[in-house]
């Protein structure tokens, strides 16, 4: 009796690994990518710039994707993030892009560059795909100040981007998001040096 028991328990343990559930995929990941071209007629400078860690509210401070379907509603795509906090691949691709250029004497984080001639500061108004009328816009706001670091603001100006989106789903959303931040570097890189250029010339520099 102990033989026939000792035969059947594989066959028991395969019966019960075949009814378990397969499990799901994993949802797909997304990026923000720091852009190649942004200020391709600057000349070198010889100021150094800090990049602080952008400002958000929890609706965009997160590693979700947001969309709204009505005025003050936020809610989030299933199938897909980005691989990051919003805000933080933002400011990792915003830091690169200035980096991109090679006209700048020193550009990096406030960590890794507690002190520079300016700081520039960032505040995340909007990251998210508007559903109005059949149709898919991803929308971005990013409300940017060029700053000496503690109380002195040189400039600031409220930057936006309007993409459609190709279709209703996490991986559309995060790419027409994604072009819309580029657009976003592109002006405060080209816009930042415009306004730390003027600052310069204001001071005799």
């Amino acid at each position: 009796m102990r033989k026939s028991v000792i035969i059947a328990l594989p066959f028991l343990l395969q019966a019960c690994v075949s009814v378990l559930p397969e499990a799901a995929p994993p949802s797909a990941r997304y990026e923000v990518s720091d852009v190649a071209d942004a200020a391709p007629a600057r000349a070198p400078v010889d100021w150094s710039l800090g990049v602080e860690a952008p400002d958000a509210t929890l609706a965009f401070n997160s590693a979700k994707i947001a969309l709204s379907r009505a005025p003050a509603r936020i809610e989030y795509y299933a199938g897909g993030e980005w691989v990051d906090r919003a805000p933080r691949l933002f400011a990792v691709a915003l830091t690169r892009s200035f980096e991109n250029t090679g006209l700048i004497r020193g550009v990096g984080s406030r960590t890794a560059l507690p002190v520079s001639t300016y700081v520039l500061q960032t505040d995340i108004r909007n990251l998210s795909v508007e559903h109005r009328n059949g149709t898919l816009t991803a929308k971005s706001a990013v409300y940017a100040r060029l700053t000496d670091g503690r109380a002195v603001i040189y400039a600031s100006k409220l930057f936006t981007s309007h993409t459609p989106v190709s279709a209703d789903n996490a991986g559309a959303a995060a790419n027409a998001l994604n072009e819309g931040l580029q657009q976003i570097q592109r002006q405060i890189v080209d816009w930042t040096f415009e306004e730390a250029a003027r600052e310069s010339e204001a001071r005799g520099g």
